[in-house]
This record gives C-alpha cells, structure tokens and sequence, in this order.
C-alpha cells in the first residue's frame, strides 16, 4: 500500500515526461461561461491568447460585452473597449496570467492548483480507490478558508472543495472532459458551485473548445496592441 500511494504522489507531483518534455508557445482556445445567480442566467463568450514564454493572455470577449484585455504576469492590466476606443490600465498581482486555468496545465504545473503560491500546506494526502485526495491547510491570515481538498485521478484535478472554518463546504469545483493535446492535458468542461451566507448558491459552468497549440502565432491577436490614439480612462500603474 505505502509503495502504490507512492507512486500516485510521485505521478502528480511529477508529470508525466510525455508532457513534461515538450512544449509549445502560442496557445489559443475559446470559452463560453455561464453564470446563474439568484435566478438569473448570464453568458460570457470570449477567445484566448497565450503566449507562454511572454506570459502574456489576450481575451477577446465578443459578449456580454465586445471588449479585449490583456494581462501578464506582474498582473498589469489593459481593458481596450473598441466601441468608445478607450483603454483602462490597473494592476492586481491576483489577476496575473500566472493565476490562470490556462497557466497551471499548459505548463503542467496543476499539481497544486497554485495553492501553494497562495501560501496553503500540503498536510495530508489519502487514496480514495483510484483517487488521490490532497488535503491543503489556508494560512491562518485567510480567514474565510481553513483548508482545501483536491482529488485527482491520475495526473489530473477532477474535483477540488474549500472549506470555511467551521468546517462547511465554502466552494465546489469539478473538472472534467479532459482534452489532450500534444504538450499538455486540460479539462475542457469546470463546473463551480459557490455558496452564499444567504443559503443560496451561484453556479457557473465554463466550457473550453477549439484548443490549438503552435509554434508561431496563429492569429493576430498575439500581438494586440491597445491603439495609440486610445483615450486613456484611467490608470493605476
């Protein structure tokens, strides 16, 4: 038992080489979102842009709005609305490229979730049949979260819940429909449950389709450029 729990622990804490060795910079893909909340349906749609070795994302959301940002890693932020011709710039290290689904597979890096990064510890790990369960404890300075489990079946995330401090579910994410690509494996359906103070809760159901993966750009907005007679909203930089 002690040698089968190893090596699930060692598969997830090391990827797979097939993975692992290869890599692609330019990463594109498309995501419909939907959100219900207190009875209400929203949709999101919008086309992503990665390049990896810039960390940079450009998304283009054609609704419920038209508009495009642009993050990197430092979490300097362009929101470019093409209708006004007007950009606002801010920066929040949360909002990083590097705090993106996208960032965690397509670097093979979703062994944590980027956990650790928020300053959780990894304090117990179980099998659970063919499941491997992570247990992560929050920094005592969060004081919404006490700790997060993940579950994996082999090298991916399937499911993932947080748990407030008295114990009771805060969050639910499940991950599933795992599409394979060449140089990474990522989930095209996350399905997130969040529930409210009030006893209520919001769902929000993202598919991700048309994954592409290259070595050269494949579309322009791989190198978008906010306009240089842009009016300028604001700016926090």
């Amino acid at each position: 038992m002690l040698l089968i729990r190893l090596s699930f622990i060692l598969c997830i804490l090391f990827p797979t080489v097939l993975f692992s060795q290869k890599s692609s910079n330019y990463i594109s893909y498309s995501m419909d979102n939907q959100s219900y909340k207190k009875g209400l349906l929203s949709n999101a749609h919008a086309d992503f842009f990665y390049d990896k070795e810039q960390g940079v994302i450009v998304s283009s959301y054609s609704s419920p709005q038209e508009f495009v940002k642009v993050s990197n890693r430092k979490g300097e932020i362009k929101l470019y609305i093409p209708e006004t011709n007007t950009v606002t710039y801010t920066q929040d290290i949360t909002l990083s490229s590097e705090n993106e689904l996208i960032f965690y597979f397509s670097n093979n890096q979703q062994q944590d979730l980027g956990l650790e990064k928020e300053g959780f510890t990894m304090v117990d790990s179980r099998l659970d049949k063919n499941y491997l369960i992570f247990v992560w404890e929050a920094p005592q300075e969060m004081n919404t979260v006490k700790k997060v489990e993940v579950v994996y079946e082999g090298d991916n995330p399937i499911y993932a819940a947080y748990f407030n401090l008295d114990g009771d579910v805060l969050k639910k994410i499940y991950y599933y429909n795992y599409f394979s690509t060449t140089y990474f494996q990522m989930p095209t359906n996350v399905t997130e449950i969040s529930y409210t103070p009030e006893k209520d809760s919001i769902v929000q159901r993202t598919i991700y389709s048309n994954i592409k993966v290259s070595n050269t750009p494949s579309s322009s907005y791989f190198n978008f450029k906010v306009p240089d007679n842009a009016k300028v909203n604001k700016s926090d930089l």
